[in-house]
């Protein structure tokens, strides 16, 4: 008898099952019917349920990508943070939640895709430009953020940090990854919104130094 399942068990399983088969076979050439055959005896009609379509399960897997809208909320509602710091909160949790990491695991491969990596750029602007564009003006306000052009000055922040970073796409060392943080940090600061300061570097480093100890602990 198969197992019974809650509803997001099946979701997170279709999600995950659907990534991997992304990362090996490349969106295009994965089927329903592959998917399928990786759940654990759910049919096809258990994936329509939740997903009416290939194109509404890719969706489903890039939105694993940003921080939820209850995330996000809870930093827009948070007390005593300017809209700076609102800023520099929402950045350190998309770059480094541990728990978006873990759900994610070898998904970041799918970035080397150019129709998720397409889905992924607009999802992250459709979503996060309106809270960094609200940050801003409330930092015009509480004097933390001067910069002109709120809304294009959000689309900026995420190109930059969203996009530049991409090790597909612009291959990195340690050397020029820390070079870039410094590059946006002085792009950034010149646009009137210093959301690289050295306090926000420091916690990249300390964060980015946290990594690379527990990837290399696994590989010994």
């Amino acid at each position: 008898m198969a197992k019974k399942y809650t509803a997001d068990e099946v979701i997170e399983m279709i999600l995950d099952v659907s990534s991997s088969l992304f990362v090996s076979k490349g969106y295009e050439k994965t089927s329903i019917q592959d998917i399928v055959k990786g759940l654990d005896g759910l049919s096809r009609g258990a994936i329509y349920h939740h997903f009416e379509s290939k194109q509404a399960i890719i969706n489903g897997v890039v939105r694993r990508f940003v921080p939820t809208e209850e995330e996000l909320d809870n930093i827009a509602a948070a007390k005593g943070l300017s809209g700076l710091e609102k800023i520099q909160k929402l950045l350190i949790d998309a770059m480094f939640n541990q728990k978006r990491s873990e759900t994610l695991g070898s998904s970041y491969e799918l970035l080397n895709d150019a129709i998720f990596f397409s889905l992924y750029i607009t999802t992250m602007t459709e979503i996060l430009s309106p809270y960094i564009e609200m940050f801003i003006e409330e930092g015009h306000v509480d004097g933390s953020v001067s910069a002109p052009f709120p809304r294009q000055i959000a689309e900026v922040i995420i190109m930059l940090i969203s996009t530049w970073f991409i090790n597909a796409l612009y291959p990195n060392t340690a050397e020029t990854f820390w070079e870039k943080l410094s590059a946006c940090q002085y792009v950034l600061k010149q646009c009137g919104v210093d959301v690289l300061s050295k306090e926000v570097l420091q916690t990249i480093m300390s964060n980015v130094e946290s990594k690379v100890k527990e990837y290399e602990d696994k590989s010994n």
